[in-house]
């Protein structure tokens, strides 16, 4: 009969210890909110939750990546509109209103000095610098301004460029030889300069007059030029812009695919921790139940047990 009460005994021992550790560990899972707490718990399930926190990451900074290109892009487009606004507007009427064959040379000389204001207008623009006082269209030598005072373009040859995604590496700007067409018959603050020379010397006979047309028409060809090439370099950065937005969307959807996988890999999903919250209960349950029956056996005498 001892042996048998000593058996007992023992068993309800292992039992409240068990019951002890089971709680221990559920309790545990439920505080770090997860129920894979090391690698030992489950190998395979740790790998691949290292796979699925490896491409969160990288997805992360592809996240970064895209705002640094939209922030770049959204300040060039918003120069390039500003540019645009001079083109189409005031520096066409100007270069037309220079023909006018009522003007005296004063009046010509007073237009030269509006087309000098305007030129200086669009090279500032050229030199237009970004947030982090970087030049927007410098290319990769973003530390140096792009046009001289002359309006030479010293800048990089090389258009900046950004990985936005793990396919998707976008051109993120543009150089100012690109945006004033610089090095070209339509270099246009070298075809501004042109129209200022020619509107600052007297016309005294009609080879003078003929020589100011022709050289007026040439510069607003290029300037025309100019706003078809100005035309093609805002439609890319608004297809860019349109394609950052694509790729963040489906970056966002496919983040949440994959913390939904994380979550069930390491147990810290929403059905895991309920479940967790079900076994607690039952684990407290047990524990109390064992140490009812330990108490109830410690009162008992073996006298007692025998009758």
């Amino acid at each position: 009969m001892r042996l048998s009460t000593y058996y007992m005994y023992q068993r309800n021992i292992d039992s409240i210890s068990k019951a002890m550790v089971s709680g221990n560990t559920i309790y545990t899972q439920l505080a770090s909110g997860q129920t894979l707490l090391k690698p030992s718990d489950d190998p395979a399930g740790a790998s691949q939750a290292v796979t699925w926190q490896t491409a969160l990451a990288n997805m992360s900074q592809y996240d970064t990546a895209r705002t640094y290109a939209q922030d770049a892009l959204g300040q060039e487009d918003n120069t390039l509109s500003s540019i645009s606004n001079i083109l189409t507007g005031r520096l066409s009427q100007k270069i037309v209103a220079g023909g006018n064959g009522a003007y005296s040379d004063q009046d010509r000389q007073a237009l030269a000095t509006e087309l000098s204001s305007i030129r200086d207008n669009l090279r500032d623009l050229g030199n237009a610098r970004n947030s982090n006082g970087r030049y927007l269209f410098s290319g990769y030598k973003t530390g140096t301004e792009p046009f001289s005072q002359d309006g030479r373009y010293q800048g990089g040859d090389t258009a900046m460029t950004q990985k936005v995604s793990d396919s998707v590496e976008m051109q993120v700007g543009h150089t100012g030889a690109r945006l004033f067409m610089s090095g070209t018959d339509d270099d246009l603050l070298a075809s501004v300069d042109k129209a200022i020379a020619a509107l600052n010397k007297p016309v005294a006979n009609d080879s003078d007059r003929q020589a100011l047309k022709e050289t007026l028409d040439s510069v607003n060809k290029s300037v025309k030029h100019n706003i078809d090439n100005l035309g093609k370099i805002q439609a890319e950065v608004g297809t860019n812009l349109q394609q950052l937005e694509s790729l963040g969307f489906s970056s966002d959807t496919q983040k949440i695919t994959i913390q939904s996988r994380l979550q069930e890999t390491v147990g810290s999903d929403p059905n895991t921790q309920i479940s967790l919250i079900s076994q607690s209960k039952m684990a407290e349950f047990a524990l109390s139940s064992s140490m009812t029956v330990f108490q109830t056996m410690q009162k008992m005498s073996v006298f007692n047990f025998i009758r």
